[in-house]
């Protein structure tokens, strides 16, 4: 999975985060500690593919003021995705969206690092719901009594 450098980095920002609530009375459960290790693998400043797709990202919204993709993460189950330059409160903002089967995730952020992490992070719970409970639209039995 994680080669040995990317687990100590991982583990690093999970340590940093872990801290950091603890100072502030909090601990991180499970599934936040999950969700420090997604953001983390996909940092840009560490990991290179991440670095390449960001620029890219950066390209379009300055050449057309959004980024859109669309990929295909299994067979026909496809995630469209787009950032996209705003404003609120006469400050910039960076408008994520994330949607595949039905279901569309969104956020707004004030950085552009902030909108990439919650796009990877929106595309990684997707994923994890789909094969953990099932997607949105489909009947597994765990809604019932």
């Amino acid at each position: 999975m994680w080669k040995q450098s990317e687990r100590k980095w991982i583990a690093d920002r999970v340590e940093m985060v872990r801290d950091a609530r603890r100072r502030q009375g909090h601990a991180l459960s499970h599934l936040q500690e999950g969700i420090v290790e997604v953001v983390a693998a996909c940092d840009p400043k560490y990991e290179p593919a991440c670095r390449k797709e960001l620029d890219a990202i950066k390209d379009a919204l300055r050449d057309q003021g959004r980024w859109v993709n669309q990929d295909e993460w299994r067979i026909s189950t496809w995630f469209d995705s787009q950032i996209a330059l705003g404003t609120r409160n006469e400050a910039t903002i960076y408008e994520v969206t994330v949607e595949c089967d039905g279901q569309k995730l969104s956020c707004a952020c004030p950085t552009i690092e902030g909108a990439y992490a919650f796009m990877r992070l929106y595309k990684k719970m997707i994923v994890d719901q789909f094969y953990s409970i099932g997607p949105p639209w489909a009947d597994t039995g765990i809604y019932k009594s």
